[in-house]
């Protein structure tokens, strides 16, 4: 992840006249978890970007680049879309041989695409990017705070934000996709987005 552009919230902030502590609660948050996201010791969640993206009337994509996640366009290798995601935050399978391919660069080897068809729903703002990860393999030990694509167990696979469940060896999930204490098989964070 890179590092996040603080000087780009700031800005933001001055040019509305609004203080940090006013954007938080705007937000719904504490002061000082959103002064930790900005120092840039906790990650933005997906969710938090959009509401700062509606306040302020910047891009999405801004937004989110300026909080340290690449953002393309680029070319190089190829990937196939193997997955969409629909407007309640669930991936379903898509045959990688009927999916168009897409370029980006500094993607693993390993990497995957997963597209966003979600016209006409309440995530109708995501619709057409195309997300990023490695093809799972397990739990990522770096997936907890962080979006990513993952399989519930006995259930869905669905985009959403990890964070630790109320019970022992749970997860509990938000974003796309908003779970309490579920058990997951696998899960990928996000590496890039290009919308």
């Amino acid at each position: 992840m890179a590092e996040i552009n603080k000087s780009y919230f700031e800005h933001l902030l001055a040019n509305k006249r609004m203080s940090m502590r006013q954007l938080a609660e705007r937000m719904q948050m504490s002061h000082s978890q959103l002064s930790v996201t900005f120092s840039g010791k906790r990650r933005l969640q997906l969710d938090e970007a959009v509401l700062i993206s509606e306040i302020f009337g910047e891009p999405l994509t801004r937004v989110i680049e300026a909080s340290g996640v690449p953002v393309g366009p680029s070319a190089g290798a190829r990937l196939k879309v193997v997955g969409a995601a629909g407007g309640d935050g669930t991936v379903s399978h898509i045959e990688a041989v009927q999916a168009p391919s897409v370029a980006m660069v500094d993607l693993p080897e390993n990497a995957i695409a997963i597209q966003c068809r979600t016209s006409e729903t309440s995530l109708a703002w995501m619709d057409g990017w195309t997300l990023f990860c490695s093809e799972p393999n397990g739990v990522d030990p770096d997936s907890v705070g962080r979006f990513c694509f993952l399989k519930i167990k006995d259930g869905p696979a669905v985009l959403a934000t990890i964070k630790r469940g109320y019970e022992e060896g749970t997860v509990n999930l938000s974003g796309p996709y908003a779970a309490e204490n579920v058990r997951i098989e696998w899960s990928t964070p996000i590496l890039a987005t290009k919308n």
